[in-house]
């Protein structure tokens, strides 16, 4: 379940976007004011939804934060005001929607709805999932839900080699011709070094030895 962090101090309005975020089996933390929300800048939120005017801080300020600590976080701002110098500052500052109120709750749970699709369409671009860790492609590093696991960059090469051709039975000569091409000289064991270092980093990931010939990826 995707949570949302809701910052808007009117108590009714905040009230009726939460019911009807939760509808839409999204998990809801409710923010009044600009305290309640740090509390929540180290918390796991999938989105933030923040209105700009806060009776106790600058939603922009807020902002900021959000976008310092993760650039990729999608953020919605909601204001009263409309002015367009609001909507220029809320892009500059980096959020990636803008509504004026009033709006209609439901023209919320669809701009919502459309960044979760497009959050979810761009990561599947970069990410790989394998067991229980996730392969960033973009920044290539793995990690095991927040810890980085420390990869050359040839076992990196290696790992991601075997996730593409998972089940299929890869020889050691195969192995060095895709992944270390014409950048190798000398005896093809030096696969199973590489290999022997992937299981001890990565111990959840199965790769089979196929004696007396290679390896196979089995996940």
């Amino acid at each position: 379940m995707r949570t949302i962090c809701l910052i808007e101090d009117e108590a009714d309005l905040n009230n009726i976007l939460t019911l009807y975020l939760e509808k839409n089996n999204w998990k809801v933390i409710s923010c009044k004011n600009s305290s309640e929300a740090h509390t929540q800048l180290t918390t796991s939120i999938d989105l933030w939804i923040l209105d700009i005017m806060l009776p106790d801080g600058n939603g922009f300020d807020i902002l900021s934060e959000i976008k310092k600590a993760d650039p990729t976080k999608p953020v919605i701002l909601i204001s009263a005001r409309g002015d367009q110098i609001d909507r220029v500052l809320g892009f500059e500052f980096g959020c990636d929607d803008y509504i004026a109120k009033p709006f209609l709750p439901k023209e919320l749970v669809y701009r919502v709805s459309k960044l979760f699709e497009k959050v979810t369409n761009g990561n599947a671009k970069i990410l790989v999932m394998c067991g229980p860790y996730t392969i960033n492609k973009s920044h290539r590093v793995v990690m095991e839900e927040d810890t980085l696991i420390p990869l050359t960059s040839r076992e990196y090469d290696l790992l991601l080699y075997f996730i593409k051709n998972k089940r299929l039975a890869l020889s050691r000569e195969q192995v060095l011709r895709d992944v270390w091409e014409d950048d190798f000289y000398g005896s093809n064991r030096v696969v199973d070094n590489y290999i022997k270092n992937i299981r001890k980093k990565l111990p959840r990931i199965d790769i089979e030895t196929i004696y007396g010939y290679g390896y196979r990826c089995n996940i």
